[in-house]
C-alpha cells in the first residue's frame, strides 16, 4: 500500500479511472484527491516530482498540481497524489458534437469560445511563470459547465529550479509541433513556440470541432498518419496541399477575422517559421474580440436558440449546416437567452453604450425583456444609429488624422443629434468629436486654399508669396510630410527661390 510522503499515512487506491504512457489513474481514499501511479520507476522522474513540488508556480489556478509523492516500502517514489477535479469533461468530448450533445447539451458555441480564451490565458500565465507545458493535449485538459478549465497530468511539465532543467519527455500525435515530429522528446529542450502549436490545435478543435490538419487526402498512394500530415504542413485547403476539407468540416471561414489570420499564422506561416506562430496574448485578445462579436442566429429563434454567430462573419454557419447535412451542433439552450440577456446587464451596469446598441439591434429577444423595457427607447435610438457610428468609428480608428475622411463620413451622418451613443464617441486623445470634427474642417479650409493657389498655374514673381504663405498654413495643419502637400511641395519651393531672388533669400 503507497504512503503519502507529505503524512506519513497509507492510501488506499481504488478503481483505475485512466490509463497512458506515463502511468494509470486511480482513485483513493484520501478526500478529493486521485493518485498517478507510474508505470516505470526512474530516479530522475522521482527528483523532478519533487522539484516540482518546490517551483513557486504552484500557485497559479487551473492547473491540478501534485500535491505530495507516494512511497512504496522501500522509500522509492511510485507516483504522486493530485486534486480530483469534479464535474468536468475532458477537451476530447466538448470539442465532438455528437459527445458534446450527449454529455454537456447546454454547452454553446459561445462557451467554447469562452474555455479558449480561458485556455489560452492559462498556457500564457504558465510561460510567464517559465513552465513550458510540452505534453499539451485533450485529454489533459477538463472543462466544466461554466466553461472553466483545468490542466491536469501536470508532472509531465519542463521546467527549471535551481539552474536544472526537467524536461517534458513526452508528446502526443497531432500536437507536437513540425520541427519536433520524430524527434526524441526526452533529448529536447522544449520552447514557447512548441506549445503554441499545439494551443493553436485546441483551440482550432474547440471552435471548429476537428483537428487542423485532419481531412480528405487526395494525394498520391496511402495518406500519411497525422504527425505526417504536420510534419509536411499539409493544411487542407491550402493550393499546394494534397488534403481537402472534410465533407462534415467547419471551416476557419465560420471564425471572426481576427482568429482566422491567427489560424492561418499558427498552421501556415508557422509552419516553416516557427516564430510566426501566435502567442497566448494574441489568442487572448483575439477571443477577446470574438467574443465581443458573438450573436445568437435570429433566422429561426424557436429551432436555434443555441446557434451564436460571428456577426462579422456572415450568414449562421450551423444553420447552413443543419440545412445541408441534417446535422445540428448546438440545439435549443435554455442558456443561450441567459447569456445575453446577462451580457447586456453588464453593459448597462458598466455604461458601454456601444455594447448595449451592438446587443439591442442584433438581439430582438431583448425587446420583450420586462428587465429592460426602461431603457427600450433609448436602446432602440442608439441601436438605429449603430451602422453609421460603426462606419464612423472605422474612419477614427483607421486614421485619425485623416481630416478628409473624417469630415466625410461625419457628413454622411443622418440626423443624429442629441443620440447617446454619437456623443460617447472620442478620438485616440479623448478630443470630443464635434470639436475634432470642426478642426478637421478649418483643416481642409487651409488645402482648399493652397489648391485653388496652385491652380493658376506655375509660380510668377507676383504671386510667389501667396503660394508658399498657403503652403505652410497647409504644411502646419497637415504637417510637411502629409501626403496632401506632396504634390505642391517642387512648386513651392520653386515660388520660394523666386522670393528668394527678389529678396536676396528665403526658403518654404
Amino acid at each position: 500500500m503507497p504512503v503519502d510522503a507529505a503524512t506519513g499515512l497509507p492510501v488506499t487506491l481504488g478503481a483505475v479511472l485512466a490509463e497512458g504512457g506515463e502511468g494509470r489513474l486511480c482513485a483513493t481514499d484520501s478526500p478529493g484527491q486521485v493518485a498517478k501511479l507510474y508505470h516505470r520507476l526512474a530516479p530522475e522522474r522521482a527528483e523532478k516530482l519533487a522539484a516540482l513540488l518546490r517551483h513557486p508556480a504552484r500557485s497559479l489556478e487551473g492547473v491540478a498540481w501534485p500535491s505530495s509523492a507516494l512511497r512504496d516500502e522501500a522509500g522509492q517514489t511510485i507516483g504522486f497524489l493530485m486534486p480530483r477535479v469534479e464535474g468536468a469533461q475532458p477537451l476530447t468530448v466538448l470539442a465532438n458534437a455528437r459527445l458534446r450533445l450527449a454529455h454537456a447539451p447546454g454547452f454553446t458555441w459561445y462557451h467554447l469560445h469562452v474555455a479558449a480564451r480561458r485556455l489560452a490565458g492559462l498556457v500564457g500565465r504558465l510561460h510567464d511563470s517559465g513552465i513550458v507545458i510540452g505534453d499539451l493535449k485533450p485529454e489533459n485538459l477538463l472543462i466544466d459547465a461554466r466553461a472553466r478549465l483545468s490542466l491536469i497530468d501536470a508532472d509531465s511539465v519542463q521546467f527549471s529550479l535551481a539552474g536544472q532543467v526537467h524536461r517534458c519527455a513526452v508528446g502526443a500525435e497531432g500536437f507536437v509541433p513540425p520541427e519536433l515530429v520524430g524527434q526524441d522528446l526526452a533529448a529536447i529542450d522544449r520552447s514557447q513556440s512548441h506549445d503554441r502549436f499545439a494551443l493553436g490545435v485546441l483551440i482550432h478543435m474547440l471552435l471548429l470541432g476537428h483537428h487542423p490538419f485532419a481531412g480528405i487526402w487526395q494525394g498520391p498512394d496511402d495518406p500519411p498518419a497525422l504527425d505526417g500530415l504536420v510534419q509536411a504542413g499539409h493544411y487542407p485547403g491550402l493550393a499546394i496541399s494534397p488534403q481537402r476539407p472534410g465533407p462534415f468540416a467547419m471551416t476557419p471561414n465560420a471564425l471572426h477575422p481576427a482568429l482566422r489570420g491567427l489560424v492561418r499564422r499558427c498552421f501556415v506561416d508557422g509552419h516553416r517559421r516557427p516564430e510566426a506562430r501566435p502567442s497566448p496574448a494574441e489568442w487572448v485578445a483575439a477571443l477577446d474580440e470574438a467574443l465581443g462579436d458573438l450573436v445568437l442566429c435570429a433566422d429561426d429563434p424557436v429551432h436555434v436558440m443555441g446557434h451564436f454567430r460571428a456577426a462579422s462573419a456572415g450568414p449562421c454557419p450551423w444553420c447552413a449546416r443543419r440545412a445541408a447535412l441534417d446535422i445540428d451542433s448546438f440545439p435549443a439552450s435554455d442558456a443561450a437567452p441567459d447569456l445575453i440577456a446577462g451580457d447586456l446587464r453588464k453593459a448597462l451596469q458598466a455604461g458601454d453604450l456601444m455594447r448595449q446598441a451592438f446587443l439591442w439591434s442584433h438581439h430582438p429577444l431583448l425587446w420583450q425583456h420586462t428587465e429592460f423595457s426602461g431603457e427600450a427607447e433609448r436602446l432602440g435610438r442608439m441601436a438605429a444609429a449603430l451602422p453609421a457610428v460603426m462606419r464612423l468609428k472605422a474612419v477614427l480608428e483607421r486614421s485619425p488624422d485623416d481630416a478628409e475622411a473624417l469630415v466625410a463620413a461625419w457628413h454622411r451622418l443622418p440626423d443624429l443629434e442629441g443620440n447617446p451613443l454619437l456623443e460617447s464617441l472620442r478620438l485616440p486623445d479623448g478630443l470630443p468629436l464635434s470639436q475634432a470634427v470642426a478642426e478637421a474642417e478649418g483643416r481642409l479650409e487651409r488645402l482648399k486654399r493652397l489648391r485653388v493657389s496652385f491652380a493658376a498655374g506655375p509660380p510668377t514673381p507676383e504671386t510667389a508669396p501667396d503660394l508658399v504663405a498657403a503652403y505652410r498654413l497647409a504644411a502646419d495643419a497637415f504637417g510637411p510630410d502629409s501626403r496632401f502637400l506632396r504634390p505642391y511641395a517642387s512648386r513651392a519651393e520653386a515660388a520660394a527661390a523666386l522670393i528668394g531672388q527678389g529678396a536676396g533669400g528665403g526658403k518654404a
